[in-house]
């Protein structure tokens, strides 16, 4: 590490994995470059608690001197005292900048969404870390023309967006629209949503539309042909779908893909995302191939007459690795 670089601690904590990494940001100019280095990843359930991870992460790094620290949870943000705290929604961890702050010994943290820490990188993503998916023209690739939204697939599903205002900065736009509710739109879906709803009582979009949505498909497809329905995790589907092993493995894929287009053109008229809407997540960027852009694109704009307003808008498939990264090593270096 230079003098001109500060190093920041920047942690994604998901309801599986937790991941930790140091960026180092050259200061110069106040330009924030950051460069992360190679992810420190453990289980959630492994630890009892965040600051287990964390002091293992600390302890396995030689506890490096830190300017700055961003972590990111996946659950809603909420203020209790004097500070932040996300109780996770798929893991019994809580976090807490208080936590965050005594553990690391560092003064400047920040506490975030998952998704918002991804929405603060879309900016700062260049042209090899993203993919568009169908066409789409008011906004140009890499380019900001109105509102961003990002939404994805993982243990649970997040929705995020960024407001462009001023000289290239952003304001965020943070909820929990992973838990909105989801429509069926065809005779089939509509048998696999009454499934779902008499197994879940409610069918909320990150019911279908995360890891264990995927096997919810799965199982809900099993039961609507009368076959005996063995467990299958979300990994084994999407092998079995890419090999063509099994009829029903390839369709609850692609009704996971097009209820994710239908999902993103819902956040994109909610959040008037004219800027573009942004796929992440640990799922659809691992799938390669397997992923339908053509299906997911056709669901986006099949909205009635609000197709109009949808075509225009762009479409994008981030591929790079961990992107939540980039974006909570902008937010340390704002501190």
């Amino acid at each position: 590490m230079t003098k001109e670089q500060k190093r920041y601690l920047v942690a994604d904590i998901g309801g599986t994995h937790a991941r930790f990494a140091y960026a180092l940001v050259n200061d110069q100019h106040g330009l924030a470059r950051p460069l992360i280095g190679a992810p420190f990843i453990v289980e959630t359930h492994s630890f009892s608690c965040f600051e287990d991870a964390l002091q293992e992460f600390l302890a396995e790094t030689g506890t490096p001197e830190i300017a700055a620290a961003a972590v990111c949870g996946a659950g809603p943000l909420q203020n209790v005292g004097m500070s932040k705290t996300i109780r996770m929604t798929n893991c019994p961890w809580v976090l807490s900048e208080q936590a965050l702050g005594a553990t690391s010994c560092v003064e400047k943290v920040a506490l975030v969404n998952d998704f918002a820490a991804i929405a603060f990188s879309v900016p700062h993503l260049t042209a090899q870390e993203y993919i568009r998916l169908g066409d789409g023209t008011v906004a140009t690739d890499g380019a900001v023309g109105g509102p961003i939204a990002v939404i994805g697939a993982g243990t649970g599903l997040g929705v995020a967006g960024l407001m462009p205002y001023g000289n290239n900065e952003h304001l965020l736009i943070d909820g929990e629209g992973g838990h909105a509710d989801l429509s069926p739109t065809s005779a089939r879906e509509l048998a696999v949503f009454e499934i779902l709803l008499r197994r879940f009582g409610t069918v909320e979009a990150e019911t279908v539309l995360s890891g264990p949505g995927l096997e919810a498909l799965h199982d809900a497809l099993c039961e609507l042909e009368g076959v005996s329905c063995e467990t299958v995790h979300a990994a084994e589907i999407a092998a079995r779908a890419a090999t063509g092993g099994e009829r029903l493995s390839r369709e609850a894929v692609a009704l996971f893909t097009g209820w994710l287009g239908a999902a993103a053109a819902n956040v994109a008229l909610i959040m008037g995302a004219t800027g573009g809407v942004y796929v992440a997540g640990g799922i659809v960027p691992k799938w390669g191939g397997l992923f339908d852009a053509k299906l997911f694109r056709r669901r986006f704009e099949t909205r009635g007459k609000m197709g109009t307003y949808l075509e225009p808008i762009p479409t994008f498939l981030v591929t790079t690795p961990d992107p939540a990264f980039k974006g909570l090593a902008q937010i340390a270096h704002s501190l």
